[in-house]
């Protein structure tokens, strides 16, 4: 009884804080689509499909400059300092995303020639390496960030990873009250604003390079961040390698079109990943694997509610809203939103699950079910994105989704069969005396 009252108020505080961080997440999701509601009033389906090409893309590209380590950095916060982590972060900037920036090159050229950007210009193409090259300081940033979260600091960490979205939609704003809202002003804002954020947030967290280097903490962090960055790539490639494609096969408009419906589908997200990004430091301060066990279910089953019917009520209203809010042009957005909803609910439910996973240090198992995602994705968009482009994108990231949620929901049972037979568990040693 007595230790049933104690998870009791344990998930009463799991509870506030979730709801906190949903809440933060809800609010920058909704900067986003302010965002997407001004640059399409402003600049219409080509102009929105433009800047999704130059500076969205980047975004997926920034993902894989990140070699994993802002996972680490959550996991490991109770064990390590921030000044060690940080500077394991920019250690592996230096060493692992310049390189992979260095082997990406072939995939900038052939994006480059692709249709979008041949429409585009030079001047878009420039943006597009622009973008690219600020993306290396993604990975130091979102390290500080997430090892805020891993130590239960959460006001600051949403306060810190709100803030460049928040900038950005400013920035948005004030040039589309003013009327000098273009392809180029909207680029320059969001070069301007997303650079202040990082600044603003490495900065309120002392996370520059400069002393506090440790060999030993940086042997573990570049373990566990190469094993989870496979998943954590996979997972954002096959959120987002549709987008990466798109721009080689179909024109502006339908780039733009398509991004709207990809953005909506996304509503559901923030809840997902407040319930993930809450539940980690409570799963590793737990004291015993039930207590693990019974807050990763918990969330989970609430996930699972939380977004099939908010999922649901958009699939009833987005053929009136859509319309009227954006306008006639993008009214197509509706069918590829109906389709992608249902990967959607998936892709919110395996957040918890690849949360649980590495939260039992297993890494590994994460990135197997992401990486059996993006060979769907890959496969799907080779048979279907020539023939029937926007929509054959839709369903293949449907299909993959829950190519990723089976694959992760089979690794989950098995762990978790493992950890009720005595097999496995959730504990892992300090590493206070070893960097003593």
């Amino acid at each position: 009884m007595t230790s049933l009252l104690t998870k009791v108020r344990a998930m009463d505080r799991q509870k506030f804080e979730t709801l906190f961080t949903s809440s933060a997440f809800l609010i920058t999701n909704g900067l986003l689509f302010i965002n997407m509601f001004l640059l399409a009033r402003a600049l219409g389906d080509d102009g929105r499909g433009a800047v999704a090409a130059a500076y969205g893309n980047t975004v997926v590209i920034g993902w894989a400059f990140q070699i994993g380590v802002p996972t680490a950095a959550g996991y490991f916060a109770k064990d390590i300092d921030n000044r060690r982590i940080a500077m394991s972060a920019w250690a592996m900037t230096l060493f692992g995303a310049i390189p992979v920036a260095l082997l990406l090159i072939p995939f900038y050229l052939w994006q480059l020639g692709g249709e979008s950007f041949v429409e585009g210009g030079e001047s878009l193409q420039r943006w597009y390496l622009i973008f690219i090259a600020l993306q290396l300081f993604n990975g130091p940033f979102l390290s500080a960030i997430f090892w805020l979260r891993g130590v239960g600091n959460l006001v600051k960490f949403n306060l810190l990873l709100a803030l460049p979205q928040v900038l950005i939609t400013f920035g948005y704003f004030v040039l589309f009250v003013s009327g000098n809202m273009t392809v180029n002003s909207a680029l320059t804002s969001t070069f301007i604003m997303l650079s202040v954020g990082w600044i603003v947030g490495l900065t309120a967290t002392k996370s520059w390079p400069g002393r506090g280097f440790s060999r030993s903490v940086f042997d573990e962090v570049r373990s566990y961040s190469l094993r989870a960055w496979v998943g954590n790539l996979s997972f954002f490639v096959s959120l987002r390698i549709d987008q990466l494609l798109l721009v080689n096969f179909v024109p502006l408009a339908e780039l733009g079109v398509y991004a709207v419906a990809a953005a909506i589908s996304t509503l559901s997200g923030p809840i997902a990943r407040g319930f993930a990004q809450s539940v980690m430091p409570f799963v590793r301060n737990a004291t015993t694997d039930d207590e693990r066990l019974w807050r990763i279910t918990s969330a989970l089953r609430q996930v699972g509610v939380l977004s099939f019917a908010i999922l649901t009520l958009m699939a009833a209203t987005a053929w009136f809203i859509i319309p009227f809010v954006l306008g006639e042009k993008f009214e197509p957005s509706v069918r590829l939103l109906l389709i992608l909803l249902p990967g959607a609910w998936a892709t919110d439910l395996n957040q918890v699950l690849t949360t649980a996973l590495t939260s039992f240090n297993r890494p590994v198992e994460a990135s197997k079910a992401q990486i059996a995602s993006a060979i769907a994705t890959a496969v799907g968009l080779l048979t279907l994105l020539s023939p029937y482009g926007v929509t054959g994108a839709a369903i293949t990231t449907t299909i993959s989704y829950w190519v990723g949620l089976i694959v992760s929901y089979y690794y989950w049972r098995r762990l978790t069969g493992q950890v009720r037979r005595g097999e496995a568990t959730g504990h892992t040693e300090a590493f206070e005396e070893s960097l003593a």
